[in-house]
């Protein structure tokens, strides 16, 4: 009785998301007939074969963001921005008003994005959906109890099967001709600025035929029962609420103009020269866009059946690359086959310090032993690497106090690779709905390969291996450690906790 009073209390100041029997669709406008990026797209298809895309690495922060913002300012007719999560920060809110300010000048902006995170928002975004010209957003499989702690944990309980589900997936496609896919979210440690952690993380910008089966894609989720019209989620219309929001954002851009934000325009920007030197720096290959399906009647797990089609009999080597690594048994087998028959396999994964999940480190410790007597080429990233990758990181002033690994990718015989959301646990494998892309291209790959070396190399991670006593050592930088590297107290006992809580198959 105790319970279900607390229950009600909590939930006498919450509201309940109606049941949206219908919904507009939209689908891609496709490719417009003129434009900045449209221009740069057919100047990237000259001498390319049949079928082949062309692509840019994008392993840079400072890059990352600042082609997201040219594709933005660039837009003629159409922006879809799919992700996990959006987080507050200077970056996030200077994605936002330039896409708001494109939506202004007539270009249509959707914006897809998981529940996770969203909750005390919603009657700013609701009244930017309905007051907000050519501005959309739709949330997917979310909880309906909003407003109350309590109220939603209520419901995840009882609706767990459901709710657990999320969108991990993430995509950023402009003018259906130019298109973002990998591992960033929004949020300031993907792009630099965070003075905690920032991220060395992994995207791929393409232009070509595989931008197609991206909004194809977005398409697919967007249009789904499950994505939520962003105008219903509160009954209420404050357009002050957009007025003040837009407000601070123009605020934090000013006053970040020298601070965080300093590398980047804070207005409309003309991309055209950064748009010609594509032409130089992309390099060509084909690929196919994988992603699972939103509907989980209908889900086949696509994303992890077509990388196996990269790991499976490599002629000699391959390359893994994962922030949260929990291997099946499955997996752990295929490595040490692999092994025994002379192949190589190099896996890339954070240390403690470096991971910004200790629990799932403390899942993915158990598995060492085993990946090591596979005999796996196993690194844990550190989180002081050499300046030549912290710059990868760190932009402009902010100066982390570590960097963390969150680089999602799979590299085969340096001659074709999978770049995506997909970590390597048992969330990504069985339960969330992952993309990304398949990309056979010997350039690409090769640059991917050697990035993984790189990260994985003396200077920049912990060789985990067996001494000659058979005990578990780390080597870095002429130390030689048999516990595992440093990290705070905190990580370690919230790591240490977690390995002992039956939760792996939730990470």
């Amino acid at each position: 009785m105790v319970a279900l009073a607390l229950v009600a209390l909590g939930l006498g100041s919450c509201t309940i998301l109606p049941k949206i029997e219908e919904k507009t669709v939209t689908t891609t406008k496709g490719v417009p007939d003129s434009g900045p990026l449209v221009k740069t797209s057919r100047s990237l298809a000259a001498g390319r074969k049949k079928g082949e895309s062309s692509f840019l690495l994008l392993d840079d922060a400072g890059e990352a963001l600042k082609w997201r913002l040219a594709l933005i300012d660039s837009a003629r007719s159409t922006i879809d921005i799919q992700l996990y999560l959006w987080h507050g920060g200077a970056s996030s809110e200077l994605l936002l008003e330039r896409a708001i300010q494109a939506a202004d000048r007539g270009v249509r902006v959707r914006i897809l994005v998981d529940d996770f995170l969203l909750k005390g928002n919603n009657v700013t975004l609701a009244t930017l959906c309905r007051n907000q010209a050519n501005f959309d957003i739709r949330i997917f499989n979310p909880g309906r109890v909003r407003g109350s702690s309590l109220g939603a944990m209520t419901e995840m309980l009882a609706n767990f099967s459901t709710l657990n589900r999320r969108m991990h997936n993430k995509t950023f496609t402009v003018d259906g001709c130019m298109t973002i896919v990998g591992g960033r979210n929004i949020g300031d440690h993907y792009y630099g600025m965070d003075e905690d952690y920032n991220f060395i993380d992994l995207d791929v910008l393409a232009s070509g035929p595989v931008v197609a089966e991206v909004s194809e894609g977005f398409d697919a989720f967007w249009n789904d029962p499950a994505s939520f019209p962003g105008e219903h989620l509160s009954k209420r219309d404050k357009p002050e609420k957009v007025l003040e929001a837009r407000a601070v954002y123009k605020e934090t851009m000013r006053n970040e103009e020298h601070g965080k934000l300093k590398d980047y325009p804070i207005e409309h920007h003309d991309w055209s020269r950064e748009l010609a030197g594509l032409k130089k720096r992309m390099v060509r290959g084909r690929a196919r866009f994988v992603q699972d399906d939103p509907d989980p009647e209908a889900d086949e797990r696509e994303v992890v059946t077509s990388l196996r089609r990269i790991t499976t009999n490599p002629k000699g080597e391959i390359q893994l690359a994962s922030p949260y690594l929990i291997p099946s048994d499955e997996g752990l087998e295929n490595v040490a086959r692999m092994c025994s028959s002379g192949k190589r396999v190099q896996v890339l994964v954070p240390s403690l310090a470096a991971n910004n999940h200790a629990i799932v480190d403390g899942h993915y410790r158990k598995y060492r032993k085993r990946l090591v007597d596979g005999g796996s080429e196993l690194s844990e990233f550190r989180a002081d690497p050499t300046e030549e990758i912290r710059a990868l990181a760190d932009v402009g002033s902010v100066r982390s106090e570590r960097v963390t690994l969150h680089l999602k990718a799979v590299v085969g015989d340096r001659n074709r690779c999978f770049i995506g959301s997909l970590n390597l646990d048992p969330r990504a494998v069985d339960i969330n709905t992952e993309s990304g892309m398949l990309i056979e291209s010997p350039a690409l790959a090769g640059e991917l390969g050697e990035l993984i070396e790189t990260l994985s190399n003396d200077q920049n991670s912990w060789r985990v291996t067996r001494d000659e006593k058979g005990r578990l050592q780390w080597q870095s930088r002429g130390e030689v450690r048999h516990r595992p590297p440093p990290a705070k107290w905190a990580h370690r006992l919230l790591g240490w906790i977690a390995g002992w809580l039956p939760i792996e198959g939730q990470i």
